[in-house]
């Protein structure tokens, strides 16, 4: 019996969020030989991970689409494991240096400059291991990017954005905003509003996604290898 790949993220109500996930999910889907691959959802979108668990029998690996610890979807992911002894929980795709590429990629194409104040905005942290994991990719970007980042939350723990933009602005350069988000959502959007000179794409833009980030998906469920990123994160 193949094994299946369970591709789950969070679910958003934006349209451009639902088809760039699904781009996503496609995509590793091509890549993903000898395997079938299926998505669900932790929540706002159908089908939910519970209900694809229990209609799809054999030997099953579930890839959380979550760029750090996520207090509610990890109860989920053990809530998950702990019904079906076939059912193994992969590594989340963040933090890890190919999203830090792509962040940096984003900056760019957003015009960011070598000289401009640079925040990593995430929109929404609970608890300190989800902080200690956007800490973590923002890391990640200062060292791929070659220059100091900053770090604001929208919502949870951590520096509100409001005042991280505030003290970027003390530097009296450009802010950016380095967006800390898979794919438009309403949390990317609050964040356009809050008053940046730019903000950029989230991880997921309006094209085809990056090869980079369909092979980490990918990589989480096949080869479950611990050198390729930061995997503080854990169900």
């Amino acid at each position: 019996m193949r094994t299946r790949i369970i591709v789950c993220g969070h679910g958003t109500t934006s349209i451009a969020g639902r088809t760039a996930l699904s781009r996503l999910v496609n995509a590793v889907r091509r890549q993903a030989r000898g395997y079938e691959v299926v998505d669900a959802f932790v929540d706002v979108q159908h089908p939910l991970l519970p209900d694809v668990v229990a209609e799809t029998p054999g030997p099953r690996v579930v890839v959380p689409l979550l760029l750090g610890h996520d207090e509610a979807a990890s109860m989920l992911l053990r809530s998950v494991a702990a019904s079906d002894e076939m059912i193994r929980i992969a590594p989340p795709v963040g933090p890890d240096w190919v999203l830090a590429e792509i962040g940096v990629r984003r900056l760019i194409e957003a015009g960011a400059r070598p000289s401009d104040t640079i925040v990593l905005v995430a929109p929404h942290v609970n608890g300190r291991r989800a902080l200690a994991d956007v800490s973590s990719a923002a890391r990640l970007l200062s060292a791929v990017w070659g220059g100091p980042v900053h770090v604001g939350v929208v919502e949870g723990d951590g520096t509100p954005v409001d005042q991280a933009l505030d003290i970027a602005r003390a530097h009296n350069q450009r802010v950016v905003v380095a967006l800390y988000d898979l794919a438009p959502g309403e949390g990317s959007a609050r964040i356009g509003r809050l008053g940046a000179d730019v903000v950029t794409a989230p991880l997921l833009g309006a094209d085809a996604p990056d090869p980079q980030l369909v092979s980490l998906a990918l990589s989480r469920a096949v080869d479950d290898p611990p050198s390729q990123g930061v995997h503080g994160v854990g169900p």
